[in-house]
């Protein structure tokens, strides 16, 4: 019996998992990795609940999923999950009454005005109850500098991603959120909370998401850094792929459930 018999759930990273792309904050000449969209339709079929879930937030959710069911993947808006999801979900209930200075764009601001949370545009930053970054290339002194000062004056610090680089076209690009806050921890010497990929804050509300634990969650991904660490952390099983980030090389060192050539090999262990 595999570790993945008695899931009930799937969560799958989409770059370099399902598709590579040349522009880590959307799909930007993007293209599915062979066999990628019957491998996910084989799991759906098996009757598990699934969730694509990745580290950008550069686009609104509803557009990020549209952009992969315009690929050919099959998914509801409800089923693509990134860390401004998650981050909306979180400030929610952990901060429900403060205002929310965002450092990036209306991929990150999006989902926090959707559950009522008032919100800081960094086009006209001012100190705020919570600092938040997220994907956002147009970041001015002015908004670092308000961000700085909420952080100065007891603001909690909080990245969608502090992930040093993504899966692309051709290899790796440099992350953006994990940068920004490296400067504001510089200044401040406050450290972020990461709500993204590795962070165990991600998957725990993914599994509110799901309905499910993450005992019974598994977890397919290209880096060993990022979902999979997050999936070991909270006894998820895990399947590495070989077609993003992390090498069979790099497995060996600290090796998931499976390691895989590519997600078309996954379905097999579900039975599918």
């Amino acid at each position: 019996m595999t570790p993945f018999a008695d899931t009930t759930a799937v969560v799958f990273d989409v770059d370099g998992t399902l598709l590579h792309a040349s522009d880590p904050s959307g799909v930007k000449g993007a293209h599915p990795i062979p066999g990628a969209i019957a491998a996910v339709a084989h799991v759906r079929a098996t009757g598990r609940r699934l969730l694509f879930f990745t580290n950008g937030t550069g686009r609104p959710p509803a557009e990020a999923a549209a952009d992969l069911r315009a690929l050919g993947f099959d998914l509801d808006d409800a089923e693509y999950m990134n860390p401004a999801v998650v981050a909306a979900r979180h400030l929610e209930r952990k901060h429900p009454d403060e205002s929310v200075l965002v450092l990036g764009g209306p991929g990150v601001t999006g989902p926090l005005r959707d559950r009522g949370l008032e919100v800081v545009d960094a086009a006209a930053p001012r100190a705020a109850g919570v600092v938040l970054v997220g994907w956002d290339d147009t970041l001015s002194y002015a908004s670092l500098r308000a961000a700085c000062e909420s952080v100065w004056a007891g603001a909690p610090l909080y990245a969608t991603s502090t992930a040093s680089v993504f899966s692309v076209n051709g290899g790796r690009a440099p992350g953006w959120s994990g940068a920004v806050v490296a400067g504001i921890r510089q200044t401040t010497g406050i450290r972020a909370v990461t709500l993204g990929k590795p962070s165990p804050i991600a998957l725990r509300e993914m599994c509110r998401v799901l309905g499910t634990t993450p005992s019974r969650t598994a977890v397919v991904g290209d880096d060993l850094d990022l979902e999979i660490a997050m999936a070991r952390r909270l006894g998820s099983p895990t399947a590495l792929v070989l077609t993003g980030i992390s090498s069979q090389a790099e497995a060996a060192a600290r090796p998931p459930d499976v390691v895989l050539p590519d997600v078309t090999a996954f379905p097999a262990l579900l039975g599918a």
